[in-house]
């Protein structure tokens, strides 16, 4: 069956929904909540792990659909495994906590299951391979902590994820990128129907760990199939990296311990600071789209002009929403 059927994003979104329900009863009944504390953007104590579902769905639906009966699936089964095991860590740092050593070392062991798919050839330029492999463990490590720092208002991680696994559908139809793409999205969007602000449920370390390693996953497919580059590639996640990136590199020019919990993102300033969740998150969501058309542009209107202007453009409206924040307070 081909990957690119309807039923793919229809199967993930409707299993999404289930499956995120079935956690929030399970979270409820063990009491697994986040309460609100003065670090928190939210103000009512939360069921948290829901990720597990929406993880959970986009595998169910791309394993069968898209995996099984290929000759070459190895190295995306293996990447994969590696997917689950990096929710498994997160489940447990769900109910637990781990310390951050050991969530790190956990999150790069898992990420050498990746290095197959994306050391075959085509993914990644001729580079000597110690430097390719010590690229993407730092790669999957920081996107797994990108989709962690980012998720903190309702709705916001949900969004980026329909946007990009739509994005990768739309750019490579019929390939492996577009049915783990399809299956993103519509795993998202079921989140999101208990997700969107007011929440009911939040991703949880199980969800916003194992999606930033999705996220890599289903990038090196459409560099792969489309013949992009890293940059172009993921273009619709820059403003959650800019955003992580800008706060991570402030924190530490201020002496400020970086594994602390905080609110000093823009995004949870803006959304404390009367934007609200909904508004701040299509804020982001848009900024994601508009990422997405640039890249998804033919090489023909100087695509990688256009890129750039996007980058710039994005720091810039950043900046803007960061003065504006600091003249009000």
């Amino acid at each position: 069956m081909s990957v690119s059927s309807w039923w793919v994003p229809v199967a993930a979104g409707a299993l999404s929904w289930a499956l995120v329900g079935a956690v929030r009863r399970y979270a409820l009944k063990a009491a697994l909540l986040d309460h609100p504390s003065d670090r928190s953007s939210h103000t009512m104590p939360t069921p948290r792990g829901g990720g597990a579902g929406l993880v959970s769905a986009w595998l169910l639906v791309i394993v069968p659909s898209l995996v099984w009966g290929r000759p070459s699936s190895g190295p995306l089964l293996l990447a994969l495994a590696g997917v689950v095991a990096v929710a498994v860590i997160g489940w447990i740092d769900d109910h637990g906590g781990l310390t951050v050593r050991a969530r790190l070392m956990a999150h790069a062991a898992a990420a050498c299951a990746i290095l197959p798919l994306v050391l075959l050839p085509g993914a990644v330029p001729a580079w000597p391979l110690a430097a390719v492999v010590g690229w993407w463990i730092f790669c999957l490590i920081a996107a797994a902590n990108v989709v962690n720092f980012i998720d903190g208002i309702d709705g916001l991680i949900g969004l980026t994820a329909l946007v990009f696994g739509s994005y990768a559908a739309l750019l490579a139809p019929g390939g492996a990128a577009a049915g783990c793409g399809m299956a993103l999205a519509g795993s998202a969007a079921g989140f999101l129907f208990w997700n969107w602000s007011p929440a009911r449920i939040f991703l949880g370390d199980v969800g916003s760990s194992a999606i930033g390693f999705v996220f890599v996953i289903v990038g090196v497919l459409l560099m792969r199939e489309t013949g992009r580059g890293i940059i172009l590639t993921f273009l619709p996640l820059w403003p959650i990296v800019l955003d992580a990136s800008a706060t991570l590199v402030g924190r530490w020019r201020r002496g400020e311990p970086l594994t602390q919990a905080h609110r000093s993102h823009l995004y949870q300033r803006l959304a404390n600071g009367g934007w609200g969740h909904a508004r701040v998150s299509l804020l982001y969501g848009a900024g994601s789209a508009v990422g997405a058309a640039c890249s998804a542009m033919p090489p023909g209107v100087q695509r990688t002009g256009v890129a750039a202007l996007y980058l710039v453009v994005t720091m810039s409206v950043g900046v803007a929403l960061e003065r504006r924040l600091r003249k009000r307070a």
